[in-house]
């Protein structure tokens, strides 16, 4: 049995983009790592009533591609779209307090619910999910990079769940939510007695 990747303590101090970029980074490779284990029948079937581990890989995909183009769009152009902060970007302690709190009250995957997928569930299929997954995340990590450590407190964008976050918040709520999701898979997969190969 793989080692469990649980959910670290959102006491980290993480507060430069390079720290920010490299706990992604991080992350990612445990993410998959731990999604590699999954046998190619297991990868693809509910965990009970749940998601698959296919799926999880999906959502989390979808939900940050449309970061890629805002973050490379003038900086002008999102202070008009979204204003300008009101507050100093929060910790990424007062972030996973905020989502939280969003999970308790019922909040769901709404537009980002992977849609059904009609493929193969092969190999083939299985490598494009996690290739799109490590390309999004790249990109993600990449685009960071043209940004200043003062633009990603001074430029804000809109969360479903959260509201409007700063860009820097925007990025912290993202690893958590990539760690979120990997903690939520162990445990059902667990609960529902699936079995790595």
């Amino acid at each position: 049995m793989a080692a469990v990747i649980s959910e670290r303590p959102v006491t980290e101090m993480l507060s430069t983009r390079r720290e920010i970029v490299e706990a992604l980074e991080a992350a990612h490779e445990a993410a998959l790592d731990y999604w590699s284990q999954y046998e190619l029948t297991t990868f693809f079937s509910p965990m009970g009533e749940h998601w698959p581990a296919s799926d999880h890989l999906r959502h989390l995909t979808r939900s940050m591609t449309p970061l890629l183009p805002v973050l490379r769009v003038p900086r002008l152009a999102l202070r008009v779209a979204f204003g300008s902060p009101e507050q100093p970007s929060r910790s990424i302690e007062a972030i996973g307090t905020l989502y939280a709190a969003a999970l308790r009250g019922g909040a769901t995957a709404g537009r980002y619910t992977p849609r059904p997928d009609g493929s193969a569930h092969d190999q083939i299929r299985r490598d494009s999910i996690m290739d799109a997954h490590s390309e999004t995340l790249r990109g993600l990590t990449q685009a960071m990079e043209r940004w200043s450590e003062a633009q990603l407190d001074t430029h804000q964008l809109p969360h479903p769940l959260l509201g409007r976050l700063t860009v820097r918040e925007m990025m912290l709520f993202t690893l958590l939510h990539n760690r979120h999701h990997v903690a939520v898979a162990e445990q059902r997969r667990v609960a529902s007695a699936t079995h790595f190969d």
